[in-house]
This record gives C-alpha cells, sequence and structure tokens, in this order.
C-alpha cells in the first residue's frame, strides 16, 4: 500500500508540473540542507537586486581569503568575518575568492559566528 501511495504521490506531482506554465517551470528548484540552509547550486538572478534570505545569505564583495577564513565586504561597508569549515563547497568548483570579487556565502548563523556551507562567486 505504501509503495502505491508513493507511486500516486509522485504522478500527482509529476502532472501538476508539467501543466504549469513554461515560465514556472524554469524557475530553480531549492534544496534545502542541514539547519535549513539552501543549497543553491549557482548564483540567482535576485541577488543583483540585493534580494535574499538574510538568515542564510551574505550577499558582499570579498575583502580577504585565507584557509577557513573569508571576509566579504557589505553593501553597507560593514566586513563580515566568516568561518569556513571541511566540507564548505566553493563554486564555481576549484575558484578561489579574490578581493573585490561578488560573492554570495550561504550557511547558518552558531553562537554568533556566521558559517558557510557554500561560496558562490559571481562570473
Amino acid at each position: 500500500m505504501r509503495i502505491l501511495l508513493t507511486a500516486f504521490a509522485f504522478a500527482l506531482a509529476f502532472t501538476s508540473a508539467a501543466m504549469l506554465p513554461a515560465a514556472a517551470q524554469t524557475e530553480e528548484v531549492i534544496i534545502y540542507g542541514p539547519h535549513g540552509v539552501p543549497l543553491y547550486s549557482g548564483w540567482q538572478p535576485a541577488w543583483d537586486r540585493f534580494e535574499f534570505d538574510r538568515h542564510h545569505v551574505i550577499l558582499g564583495r570579498v575583502a580577504a581569503f585565507a584557509p577557513y577564513r573569508l571576509q566579504v565586504a557589505r553593501r553597507d561597508g560593514v566586513v563580515q568575518l566568516i568561518d569556513l569549515k571541511n566540507g564548505t563547497v566553493i563554486l564555481p568548483t576549484g575558484a578561489t575568492p579574490s578581493p573585490s570579487q561578488h560573492v554570495a556565502v550561504i550557511g547558518y548563523y552558531s553562537n554568533g559566528t556566521f558559517i558557510a556551507n557554500r561560496v558562490i562567486l559571481r562570473n
């Protein structure tokens, strides 16, 4: 019975998505990881308009980068110190943050420190 219900739910979700207008289907599906943090896979157009989740995203320019540390100069001039951890993903893969580069840091606050899950550099 459980398998039948799961198959029905999948079929319903797939059919519902197919019935949406083309514009609605092109939006990126956002997957959420631990701590409710969104796992973006690239730069989001809304970030250019400074529209973002202020609980999980920090936008700005790279002020400094060192292993496990990133400093981001926000639009208001505040320089935010961010901790990177083992497993922090930097996108595009293989890139290294460099000063003045636009950056989005996705993560969460823990005991007053912002912990990065992903660092997305704008091309």
